[in-house]
């Protein structure tokens, strides 16, 4: 979660989730609360969006209150997504969102004065749909949407044994 300044309503939250392998914005939603339905309303839209297997996703979070959450962690649990939180004060453990929200925030969100949610939202998901289709040097200078579709060859390999 990170907070965008918007003129209607003050400091609103983006909560997104992004692939730590293909470095997509699987989920995302700028909302005026950031509590457990808000949190889980992003990382059910990212498993949709990503079609994992039940059992095969690890979700990593900070130690927020709404991830922390009984509804969020029943939640994961009936979308059978290992939650693995990070430590606290250690900004490392979430280090593929937060360099997403720091380029975010210098390409899009600092660049424009947002006076209403809607104005946001669409800039924002304007911003995210570029981000796809643009090469990243951690990729070997491909596209996030490249590497979810090689990924995508290799989905019925089966699990290997811990």
């Amino acid at each position: 979660m990170t907070s965008v300044w918007v003129a209607d309503h003050g400091g609103v939250y983006l909560n997104a989730a992004i692939d730590c392998c293909t470095r997509e914005i699987t989920g995302w939603a700028l909302d005026i609360r950031c509590r457990a339905p808000e949190a889980v309303a992003v990382i059910e839209a990212a498993a949709s969006e990503c079609a994992v297997a039940p059992g095969r996703l690890t979700l990593v979070t900070d130690n927020g209150s709404a991830l922390t959450s009984c509804a969020f962690r029943r939640r994961l649990a009936e979308l059978r997504i290992t939650h693995r939180r990070g430590g606290y004060r250690d900004p490392e453990s979430q280090a593929f969102i937060e360099s997403g929200f720091s380029k975010l925030k210098q390409r899009c969100i600092w660049r424009e004065a947002f006076e209403t949610l809607d104005q946001a939202r669409h800039a924002i998901g304007a911003y995210i749909d570029n981000y796809h289709h643009r090469p990243h040097s951690r990729l070997a200078y491909r596209t996030p949407r490249e590497v979810a579709e090689t990924s995508k060859d290799h989905d019925d390999q089966p699990i290997p044994a811990a």
